[in-house]
Order: structure tokens, then sequence, then C-alpha cells
């Protein structure tokens, strides 16, 4: 988990990590977890705060997380929801990248198999990698959806980027909360929105959190597979 301050819209700095922070989270059992700054001194880990202990995340439980910074205190809370296994990964070429001298060498293509319960309304956030890299089509490409979208049957569904002969291919399945699917909605408006003349305002995504506080605290089931890229 990580705290920072916030930046304008139109600064070209990052956000400044937060590292004084009391940072909480409790459940409706009765649990409560203390969170501490990077124990590990790593200096890439400025602003992320882990757990004193080990837990594991319970379906159907709400989690809820209060952070204290100075004398402001910031709130929020999600529940954990299942997530859908995903019942296999396939390696294909793709024969429109075969030869794109923009990525040469780069054309194989992951697809992913799964069964969606048509008995409850689901909400997921996907990541791919390659070879433990984030891969995505584009710097601010978000991948989420409903049910809605995803039949019954996700037969052969290709995941973002491709891969070239010997990649390691992982695909990482969320559940997400309807409130985290509205975030990621909002969040991906803002990040492909133009900035033009006629274009809207931003607006910061809709949040679970308290205080007019940026980000969102997500609580996921998470499902992954990997598979290699190469054609047996």
């Amino acid at each position: 988990m990580r705290v920072s301050t916030s930046v304008d819209f139109y600064d070209n700095i990052a956000s400044a990590p937060v590292t004084d922070a009391t940072v909480v989270i409790r459940d409706d059992q009765n649990n409560e977890f203390s969170f501490v700054h990077n124990p590990e001194g790593d200096e890439a880990r400025e602003g992320y705060y882990m757990s004193q202990e080990e837990f594991a995340g319970q379906v159907g439980v709400e989690y809820s997380l209060t952070v204290t910074v100075g004398s402001e205190m910031y709130t929020a809370a999600d529940r954990l929801l299942p997530v859908t296994a995903i019942d296999s990964l396939t390696v294909t070429v793709n024969d429109d990248e075969f030869d794109d001298p923009d990525d040469p060498g780069y054309f194989y293509e992951v697809l992913f198999y799964a069964k969606e319960p048509q008995d409850r309304k689901d909400f997921y956030l996907f990541k791919f990698y390659r070879n433990d890299s984030l891969l995505r089509d584009d710097e601010n490409d978000i991948y989420f959806s409903d049910d809605d979208l995803l039949a019954e049957e996700i037969n052969g569904v290709p995941t973002a980027g491709f891969y070239s002969f010997g990649d390691t291919a992982r695909v990482e399945m969320y559940s997400i909360s309807r409130q985290g699917f509205v975030y990621y909605n909002d969040l991906t408006n803002l990040l492909q929105g133009d900035g033009g003349m006629f274009g809207a305002p931003p607006v910061n995504p809709r949040t679970n959190l308290s205080n007019d506080a940026l980000g969102f605290f997500q609580v996921s089931s998470v499902v992954s597979d990997e598979i290699i890229a190469k054609i047996e």
C-alpha cells in the first residue's frame, strides 16, 4: 500500500511519498492489522506500507482502511469478492505483427479462457506481464470489465501486447467491487482525455476514500496463470 501527497493535474512532477503515516486495516470480524513504512528500508519502496503480520483476505469480508497523517484522517472500505478461475492460456502467431518494423520479433499472442459465472454480478481487473514486466498496449491503458462484456464462455480473449519466442507470459485476474469498476472507468476517461479546448475539464475519479483523498482502497481475490511463448 502506498501513501503519497497529491500534485496538480498539470504538474510534471511525481507525488512525494509520505513516510510517517499511521496505517491500520480492520475487518468486520473484529481483526486489526497495523502497517509499517518500508520495513526493509528499500529506497524504491519509499511511501509503501507493509503489514506487521502476514494475513490473507477472506471472501465476503469487508475491510476498512484508516490512514492518519498529522492531524488528518482518511478512511475507506471495500468488500473482498470472489473471482472466477482461469481455465487455460494458449499461444498463437499473429500474422499482422509478424513483420512489424517497430517491434521486430514480437508476434506471439496469448489468449486466455475462463468460464464466467452467470449467477452473480462480477467486475474484473486484468494485468498482463511479459517476463515479470507489466505489459500494456498503451502506457495509459487499464484493463477492466464487468460481466456484461464477458460471455459465459470466455474463449480465446487476447491479452495485451505481443511476445517473442521463449518469453514468459503471465495473466492476473482480480475481483473488484462495483466501486472499483466506477473508479477505473473514471480514471480511464481522465487518462484518455485529449485535454483539448473543447474537451471536458479533468475531474478526479470517484473514490471510496474520505476527506478528498485521491486513489482507491481495493481488496481483491486474484488468480493467475503463466505460459511460455512458443508453438509446440
